[in-house]
Order: structure tokens, then C-alpha cells, then sequence
């Protein structure tokens, strides 16, 4: 007895289904993923902020400077200092922490904090890093607000980010002032927004929602 085929209809009705589904799925799919990197995010800057407490152990208290580049380094780099506490190595003869931000595979989580700056690997200058941070930071922040850079009165001593799903938005207006505006931080039911991890002058760990 011969097999029976498949008519062209039938054909198209299997297509059609498969389609429909797929359809269906995708948003699940594509939600699930983006929650797994928000929370490798937040895993990952939390063990950032374990081990910016084991150096400061070791450091007389002190934590990394911030670090900016004109050519060779992104600005706002992971401290190389914390190398011996993470997963570091050399890039392009500069010694890395190789900890990639999920939504930007190229680039690591960025690191701010207030007080001393390393300018192109070699300048030092004292009190050149600096966070905005806004007015009632902690309680009931506003749009305003200004630059801090003296550890002894800022609000917050340091700030470690990922850039988040959407890293080039529009919502970043003024991305100097990143990472400590609420209104920048990613929240559930935003598309585009910031995962931050903070330290304020107490001493006290937070984290964007």
C-alpha cells in the first residue's frame, strides 16, 4: 500500500501552525533571556562590591581611582587593582579585569568613584573623579544636583554599572551624570535603563530595583 502524501494545504496549515507558535514563544524566550542577564548583572556587581571590600582591607582603607583614557582604556573601566580578586588578565599590554557587561560583550562593567583619577595610565590628580549625584539622594532625590569628588562629604563613594538592555538610549541624556540619577536606572516594565551597584558614605551596599 503506498503512503499517503501530504496535500499542499495540509503543507501550509503545518507552516502556518509552526509559525503561529513561534510567534507565541519568542517574547517568552526573549524576556527569559534578558532577565538571565539582569540578574548575572547584579551577581556579578555584587562580587565587584565584595572585592572592592577585600582591597580596601589590604589598602589602608583606601579604594581604586577612577580611570580615564584618550586612546588605550574605555573610561570607566573596572580598577586593574582589584585584578587579584577577580578574573583579570592583559589586553593590549594593559593589565584588565575581564569581567564583560552582558549587554555590552566588549566593554566591562564601568566603575566610578569620587576622589583621585589615573589620566592615560601614568597621571595621577587628586580629587578629578567625580559622580553626580542628585538633591536628597537616598530619601527624596530631585533633578537637581551636582558633582561630588571629596570622599569626606559625597553622599556615595563609588558606583559600579552595567549599561543595561538598550546601552546607547536615549534615555541617557547627559551621560556624564551616569550612573546615579534614579530616573536612569532600569526599573520592571522600562525598557532601557541602567543596573547599578553603590556604596554611600556609610558604608552601606545598595542597588537600582
Amino acid at each position: 500500500m503506498r503512503a499517503r502524501a501530504f496535500t499542499l494545504i495540509e503543507l501550509l496549515v503545518v507552516v502556518a501552525v509552526i509559525a503561529l507558535l513561534t510567534g507565541i514563544l519568542l517574547p517568552s524566550v526573549n524576556r527569559a533571556r534578558r532577565l538571565a542577564k539582569i540578574t548575572k548583572a547584579h551577581a556579578e556587581l555584587r562580587g565587584i562590591t565584595v572585592a572592592m571590600e577585600m582591597y580596601r582591607q589590604v589598602n589602608d582603607d583606601r579604594i581604586p581611582p577612577t580611570r580615564f583614557s584618550c586612546s588605550s582604556r574605555s573610561a570607566y573601566d573596572l580598577p586593574e587593582e582589584l585584578g587579584p580578586y577577580l578574573p583579570s588578565g592583559r589586553e593590549d599590554g594593559l593589565d584588565v579585569v575581564k569581567m564583560p557587561d552582558p549587554f555590552v560583550p566588549d566593554q566591562t562593567y564601568r566603575y566610578r568613584a569620587v576622589g583621585p583619577a589615573i589620566m592615560n595610565e601614568s597621571t595621577v590628580l587628586e580629587d578629578a573623579a567625580t559622580l553626580w549625584i542628585p538633591d536628597g539622594f537616598g530619601a527624596d532625590q530631585v533633578e537637581t544636583g551636582r558633582y561630588h569628588n571629596d570622599p569626606k562629604t559625597s553622599p556615595v563613594l563609588y558606583a559600579v554599572w552595567s549599561m543595561g538592555p538598550v546601552p546607547d538610549s536615549p534615555l541617557f541624556d547627559i551621560p556624564g551624570r551616569l550612573p546615579l540619577p534614579g530616573r536612569y536606572w532600569l526599573r520592571a516594565g522600562s525598557n532601557a535603563g541602567v543596573i547599578v551597584h553603590y556604596q554611600d558614605a556609610g558604608r552601606e551596599i545598595h542597588m537600582s530595583p
